[in-house]
C-alpha cells in the first residue's frame, strides 16, 4: 500500500476479526429483537458460499487468517478509489473466489483483453483488478487498475503505508484494535464528514467482542488549538453524577466551560432571541458556577403517554415536564452572583409569557401549558449547588449515590473531559411501570405501544456510553455500544 494515501484502514488478523464479529453476532441473535441477525447470517454464507465469520470460511476463501488486511483511499478524480490488501494462504482459491463473487454477485464482467499478471473485471465502465502480490491478494478499483496493482509490486518498503510514521503512532496511540482508519494531516476525504480541513492527522478504532462494540478516536491539534480545545473542555463535575437520579436512562456530565456552553446555546437563533431577552442574566448565572455540569433524564413519575403522542414535545400547548423529568446541576463558586442573576430572570419570565413563585432560594416557573422548570440553590454535603430541575421529583429529594453501589457509571468518570450514558433497559423499565391508562385509548393508545413495543424494547438490552476529552496535542472521545442481558 503507498504511504500518506488520503486515508487508509488497517486490520487485525482476519482470524481474529471474525471471531470478534460471530461471538458480537451470536450475542445480538440471542438477544430480544436480535433474532433476524442470525438468519442475515445464515442468507450471508449461502449468497457467498462460505461463512466469512469463521476461519474454516476464510481458510475456503484462500485467505490466511493469521494476518491482517489494509485498504487505502485516494483523493482522485474518480470517487471511491481504492486499493485494498487481503493476506493470501491459496492464491488460486483467492483468485477464484474473487472471480465468482466480481461476476456473479457484484455484476461485473471479465475483460478480454488480460494483463498477463492481473484479471480485470468491468462493470458501468467501472473497472477492478484483481493480483496476488507478495502473498496478498489485492482489489483495486482506480482509473487503472493494472498500473496500481504494477505499482504496488515495486514499492519500496520506505514508500509504503507500513512505513509511515503517521500511521504507526496511530496504532501506538489507539492499541491492538480490529480495525484502525487512519487520515493524515490536509486529507480532504475526512471533509466528506466535516466542515473544516484536518489541521494534524486523526484516527478511529473499532473493536468488536461478545460484550458490544468499542471505538476509539483521537485528532492530533496545533499547540495554540489544543490550548483552546482544553480551556473550552476542561472537565470537572464528578461528584454531582453520584447526586443524579440513579434510575434516570440518560445521565451526563458536561466537562464544558460555562461560557463556551452557552455560546453553543447562543449558536440557535430562536434560544439567542429568548435569551437577548434576559438582559445578561444568562451570561452572570453561567459566570457563576464551575465547570462540570451533570445532566439527567427520566420518564417523569405519573407521565401520560398517550397524551404525549397527542402533543409531542411542544412545551407551548403542553409542559414537556409532565412527561420528562430533567434535573441539572452544577457546583456554585459565587452564590451572591448567582441568586442576582435567579432574581433578574424571575422578573424577566412575566415579558415571555411565565412567571415564577420564589421560596427562599427556590423558583418555580409557570406559565399557560403547566409546570416549567424549577431554579435554584440547595445546600448538599455542606456545599451549594445550583440546580434546573422539570417535573415532579424536588430538591430535598435528590440522594447521592456512592460509585460503589453504582459501578455501571463508571463511563461517567473514566476521563477529565464530558460523557455521556444511555440505558435503554432503564428507559424500558419506566415504561412497563406505568399504568394501562398512561397510553391512552383508540388510535392514541395504538400509536403510544407500537413506539413503546417496536422501537424501546427491543433496544432494552443496549447501552450507549460516549465520552470527549483534551489534551496538550490533541483531542480524543469514545463511543461503546453494550449489550446486556435483558
Amino acid at each position: 500500500m503507498p504511504g500518506h494515501p488520503g486515508t487508509a484502514v488497517v486490520t487485525a488478523p482476519i482470524g481474529a476479526i471474525a471471531q470478534h464479529l460471530a461471538a458480537l453476532a451470536d450475542r445480538a441473535s440471542s438477544l430480544p429483537g436480535g433474532e433476524q441477525l442470525g438468519e442475515v447470517r445464515r442468507a450471508m454464507t449461502v449468497q457467498l458460499g462460505l461463512d466469512p465469520l469463521t476461519r474454516t470460511g476464510l481458510v475456503a476463501a484462500g485467505l490466511d487468517p493469521e494476518r491482517g488486511g489494509a485498504a487505502v483511499l485516494f483523493e482522485g478524480p474518480l470517487r471511491g478509489e481504492f486499493v485494498a490488501a487481503l493476506p493470501i494462504a491459496k492464491p488460486d482459491v483467492f483468485l477464484q473466489t474473487a472471480q465468482r463473487l466480481l461476476v456473479e454477485r457484484a455484476g461485473f464482467a471479465s475483460v478480454p483483453a488480460q494483463p498477463q499478471s492481473v484479471k480485470l473485471f468491468e462493470r458501468r465502465g467501472q473497472r477492478v483488478g484483481v493480483a496476488v502480490v507478495r502473498g496478498y491478494g489485492l482489489l483495486a478499483r482506480t482509473q487503472d487498475p493494472a498500473a496500481s496493482i504494477a505499482d504496488a509490486g515495486a514499492r519500496q518498503r520506505e514508500q509504503t503505508l507500513a512505513g509511515d510514521p503517521g500511521l504507526d503512532a496511530a496504532r501506538k496511540k489507539l492499541g491492538a484494535q480490529d480495525f484502525i482508519a487512519w487520515a493524515p494531516a490536509g486529507s480532504s476525504i475526512p471533509q466528506r464528514f466535516t466542515r473544516r480541513p484536518l489541521p494534524g492527522d486523526a484516527a478511529v478504532s473499532l473493536q468488536g467482542s461478545q460484550q458490544g462494540i468499542a471505538s476509539r478516536l483521537f485528532a492530533r491539534l496545533p499547540e495554540a488549538d489544543a490550548r483552546r480545545a482544553q480551556g473550552a473542555l476542561p472537565g470537572g463535575g464528578a461528584s454531582l453524577i453520584e447526586l443524579l437520579p440513579a434510575d434516570a436512562p440518560l445521565r451526563a456530565r458536561l466537562g464544558i466551560a460555562p461560557a463556551r456552553l452557552l455560546e453553543s446555546m447562543r449558536g440557535d437563533p430562536d434560544l439567542a432571541a429568548l435569551l437577548d431577552r434576559l438582559r445578561g442574566a444568562d451570561a452572570e448565572a453561567f459566570a457563576s458556577v464551575a465547570p462540570g455540569m451533570a445532566v439527567s433524564l427520566a420518564l417523569a413519575r405519573g407521565a401520560n403517554i398517550g397524551a404525549a403522542m397527542d402533543y409531542g414535545f411542544d412545551w407551548r400547548r403542553k409542559s414537556p415536564f409532565d412527561t420528562v423529568q430533567l434535573v441539572a446541576l452544577a457546583d456554585v463558586i459565587d452564590r451572591q452572583r448567582l441568586m442576582k442573576a435567579f432574581d433578574q430572570i424571575a422578573k424577566a419570565l412575566p415579558q415571555l409569557g411565565a412567571r415564577a413563585e420564589r421560596r427562599g432560594d427556590d423558583f418555580q416557573v409557570t406559565y399557560a401549558a403547566g409546570k416549567g422548570a424549577r431554579f435554584g440553590v440547595r445546600e448538599i454535603d455542606g456545599k451549594p449547588v445550583a440546580y434546573l430541575m422539570g417535573g415532579p421529583l424536588r430538591p430535598e429529594e435528590l440522594r447521592r449515590t456512592p460509585r460503589s453501589t453504582n459501578p455501571e457509571a463508571a463511563a461517567l468518570y473514566q476521563n477529565a473531559g464530558a460523557s455521556l450514558r444511555v440505558d435503554f433497559g432503564k428507559l424500558a423499565s419506566a415504561l412497563r411501570e406505568l399504568p394501562e391508562g398512561a397510553y391512552g385509548s383508540g388510535p392514541q393508545s395504538y400509536v403510544a405501544r407500537s413506539l413503546v413495543g417496536q422501537v424501546i424494547e427491543p433496544l432494552r438490552t443496549v447501552r450507549l456510553s460516549v465520552a470527549a476529552e483534551a489534551f496538550a496535542d490533541r483531542v480524543g472521545g469514545s463511543i461503546d455500544v453494550e449489550l446486556v442481558a435483558p
